[in-house]
């Protein structure tokens, strides 16, 4: 396979969730204009274990008031060049000190050591305690020095067996591993943060819901019609996602490779794209570009290739166009929407975030993460990674769910393209609530039959019980 001007070499044998978070990472970087290469804070907080956090700082500042990002390593400056010398030259590497400046010579130096994927968090401690971020003055960060450096992605390759269902002990030695959990205050998830769909494919710590960003604004505007008792145009829904964008300022929206492989072949097939679509030998990274902003004139016929359930790489919503009256969605609605997402990610919206997730389902439980108490702005919300090694969790967040659900209601009770008034927040919110019980109920019954369900608790102090 070809890779990308700019992009290092990459092994082919590497389990999906490793190729993926490369094509995130090539995404993500910025260099400076001296040419240190940076990532934001906001890619740094949603890393699972399959990234290495490392603090060059001295050992005072990691105890001191800015404290430090949990469960990273600590390799002060003087001995950051051993790193070369304890991971391989590939392994994926962040590194942290108070203001990124330490932390940018060291990624200096770690790539003429020869590493490849090696960066340095763009603003430092202060950027991240600045976004609402987590952090600990936790003493233990002593017992992980360069000594326990080790980067292996095999934990993630899919066993000889297949999937199988995931045991309490290792739902409880997954959420113990801090580098399986990071912690965001409510109110920078609202400015920073997305809520991811509840797809266990991807290592990076989530808030999860059916669908996502997109599944909840569709249960939004599903819930709408319920209580107006008439259908939203398509002209009048592409306003509400604009307003929507400039309200919450992202939207996710993911696919995977397997839909958008056979939606490639679909156009192939198609006499009308078959002459003016990329090379046949584009990889992966090629093709997502060109889907990023595909010729204006070319739009029309891509969106109709696009909008099939078998190129909706999204269960849930695949499952909401294909079962309308199960969901309480029309069909007509699940399309509207998705064409108004795409024209407004094709017009230049960079808040229209489109996600490929790569391999297949190995979900081996049903994950529900509780709070013990009610969800404020300044509450701490974690975010858990889907991955338990090779094994993925359906992973779902009701109590953040719920409170961001007010807010949408809010939302949409604010727009007099709706035929909703104020009065109309409540009864918006329970239709929301009891619609969106009926969608995870039918969307977990159909791909997460038969695996065994565990909620995980977590209290104020960040202590957590499974059960």
């Amino acid at each position: 396979m070809s890779t990308p001007e700019g992009t290092p070499p990459q092994p082919q044998a590497e389990p999906p969730p490793v190729r993926l978070l490369r094509t995130n990472w090539v995404t993500e970087i910025r260099r400076t204009e001296s040419g240190i290469p940076t990532l934001p804070p906001s890619f740094v907080v949603s890393q699972g274990r399959l990234v290495e956090l490392v603090d060059v700082r001295d050992e005072a500042d990691l105890e001191g008031p800015l404290g430090h990002v949990p469960g990273v390593r600590w390799v002060p400056t003087k001995d950051v060049e051993r790193i070369a010398d304890v991971l391989p030259q590939n392994a994926l590497v962040i590194l942290i000190s108070r203001s990124g400046d330490r932390s940018a010579t060291a990624a200096k130096l770690l790539e003429a050591r020869g590493m490849t994927f090696v960066a340095s968090m763009e603003g430092g401690m202060l950027a991240w305690r600045n976004a609402g971020y987590a952090t600990t003055r936790d003493p233990s960060f002593r017992t992980r020095t360069i000594e326990t450096l080790a980067w292996n992605p095999g934990i993630y390759s899919p066993s000889e067996g297949g999937t199988r269902p995931l045991a309490l002990a290792e739902i409880e030695g997954h959420v113990g591993d801090p580098r399986s959990v990071r912690w965001v205050k409510m109110s920078a998830f609202l400015t920073h943060g997305k809520i991811s769909c509840v797809d266990g494919r991807d290592d990076h710590g989530v808030v999860g819901t059916p669908g996502g960003d997109a599944g909840e604004l569709l249960l939004a505007l599903a819930a709408t019609e319920l209580v107006t008792g008439r259908p939203i145009g398509e002209g009048t829904l592409g306003a509400i996602l604009e307003r929507y964008l400039d309200t919450f300022g992202h939207l996710y929206l993911h696919t995977d490779t397997h839909a958008l492989n056979k939606m490639i072949l679909s156009m192939r097939a198609d006499p009308r794209l078959a002459d003016v679509l990329p090379p046949r030998e584009t990889q992966g990274p090629g093709w997502r570009k060109y889907m990023a902003r595909p010729p204006e004139p070319l739009q029309p016929l891509i969106l109709e290739h696009l909008i099939v359930p078998d190129h909706i790489g999204c269960g849930h919503l695949r499952l909401m166009f294909q079962n309308g009256e199960e969901y309480g969605v029309r069909q007509d609605l699940v399309r509207a929407f998705l064409r108004a997402y795409y024209t407004m990610r094709w017009s230049g919206s960079t808040e229209a975030e489109f996600v490929v997730l790569g391999g297949g389902h190995q979900e081996g439980a049903v994950v529900s993460v509780r709070l013990a108490e009610e969800v404020y702005p300044f509450t701490l919300v974690p975010l858990v990674s889907p991955a338990c090694g090779a094994t993925q969790m359906f992973v779902a967040h009701p109590d953040v769910t719920a409170f961001l659900r007010r807010q949408i209601a809010v939302f949409m009770t604010m727009q007099k393209a709706t035929g909703l008034v104020r009065a109309d927040r409540e009864r918006l919110y329970e239709r929301m609530t009891t619609l969106g019980e009926r969608q995870l109920t039918a969307t977990l019954g159909r791909l997460a039959k038969g695996l065994p369900h565990y909620v995980v608790r977590f209290e104020e102090d960040q202590s957590f019980g499974v059960f």
